[in-house]
């Protein structure tokens, strides 16, 4: 099947996206490649990859939202319009085939996955969860699916700016390889809240849908942010709850996201060697884990839920690699708040 030929971001209307997100969204940044703000688009009524431009580089979100067997055309049409192209959070599948058209296949980091079906909270692995219940209970919190006008929008974006206080990047939303996070309602996301005895909010947990054949099949957990006084397990108890739902629903999977530049061996694809020291030796850096970004923290904290580690991919054409790689940080909205940070000494 031939696709057509680029179209941009207007052309290719929303209505089009979110019938190919249901038919074809089976993976963990589908929903994201599709509305997250700041994109652009490439195809047609039968499918389309979205894509960030920074400068004259493209960079492609995950997979393209279309027929496997489609994909490989996509993706040449797109690589020979936008010759400087990158590809991020791809699948295996998609990986092949990027591999198999000339492109240098990295490994960059494990998704987390839980199979619903059959999962519990017993053993020591997932004591949090039970510790979570017990403190909830202590500080009499409610959790609840609500919708979002259902609540005081001035207190969920005060929850939300204090969260991101506490984090690195402090002034300002990263992007691409993370939604951010929409304080109102959106189609087929789930939204879960804790509150306390007096009824103020103190948490939050947004679920991205993940499609089959027209259905949602699962979710991906998104966004996740609490008051800094609010206790520190709510997060655990807003899972509980969120994963007890989704199982009464009989939904399938619950994906919990990227850990970056875990698990990397690059063994089986034709890999970028240089790319591949880098993540490694990044993974391993304990300045780099410290004052930038805890990757090993975040993956042990990920392991800990006891679900499956899939690996995801990025690819780069021969020669391309460093200069995209430079861009990356202002693909993700994190350039000034990398350099803020360092000056202040990680904090």
């Amino acid at each position: 099947m031939r696709v057509p030929s680029i179209r941009r971001s207007g052309l290719v209307t929303e209505k089009a996206r979110l019938r190919a997100l249901r038919e074809y969204g089976n993976f963990a940044l589908a929903y994201s490649a599709t509305f997250q703000p700041g994109l652009d688009y490439f195809g047609g009524e039968e499918g389309f990859l979205a894509y960030k431009q920074v400068g004259g580089t493209a960079f492609v979100l995950s997979d393209p939202l279309a027929p496997i067997s489609s994909c490989e055309d996509l993706i040449r049409n797109f690589a020979s319009e936008k010759s400087d192209v990158c590809f991020w959070h791809a699948s295996r599948p998609v990986a092949k085939i990027l591999e198999r058209i000339g492109f240098r296949v990295n490994e960059m980091g494990t998704e987390t996955r839980i199979e619903l079906g059959g999962y519990d909270f017993d053993g020591p692995r997932k004591r949090n969860f039970r510790r979570a219940l017990n403190r909830a209970a202590c500080c009499s919190y409610t959790i609840a699916e609500r919708s979002v006008t259902s609540l005081d929008r001035e207190e969920l974006q005060t929850v939300s700016e204090r969260w991101r206080q506490t984090r690195g990047v402090k002034n300002r939303e990263m992007t691409f390889l993370t939604r951010p996070a929409v304080l109102d309602d959106e189609v087929d996301v789930r939204k879960f809240f804790t509150f306390d005895h007096k009824g103020s909010l103190q948490a939050f947990a947004f679920f991205d849908p993940i499609y089959t054949g027209g259905e949602v099949v699962g979710y991906l957990c998104s966004a996740k942010r609490r008051l800094p006084e609010a206790d520190t397990l709510v997060g655990y108890a807003i899972l509980h709850r969120a994963i007890r739902t989704f199982q009464d629903e009989g939904r399938v999977i619950l994906s919990l996201g990227l850990s970056p530049l875990c698990g990397i061996e690059d063994k089986e694809l034709s890999s970028n060697r240089l790319v591949s020291f880098g993540f490694r030796t990044v993974y391993r850096s304990r300045l780099f884990n410290k004052l930038i970004y805890p990757l090993q923290g975040f993956a042990a904290h990920k392991g800990a839920f006891g679900g499956s580690a899939e690996q995801t991919y990025c690819a780069f054409k021969k020669g391309r690699a460093l200069s995209q790689l430079v861009k990356m940080p202002r693909a993700c909205n994190l350039t000034r708040s990398v350099w803020e940070h360092l000056k202040e000494g990680g904090k």
